[in-house]
């Protein structure tokens, strides 16, 4: 068995699976971004608030 072959395969494997964490952590910054930034977007377009209180109280048992 050779010790050294098997600890540097397991030194690669690490080294793999912290890269792919790393560009994991990356993607899911980047789409926390894209929802951020979409509700930005639909937050600058809101609704105009009515004025008074026209329209405020509808008798639903007319």
């Amino acid at each position: 068995m050779n010790v050294t072959a098997s600890s540097s395969s397991y030194g690669q494997e690490a080294m793999i699976a912290s890269l792919g964490k790393k560009q994991q952590e990356a993607e899911g910054q980047a789409a926390l971004q894209l929802l951020q930034s979409a509700t930005q977007s639909v937050q600058a377009v809101s609704r105009p608030t009515p004025e008074g209180s026209l329209g405020m109280n509808v008798d639903v048992f007319a």
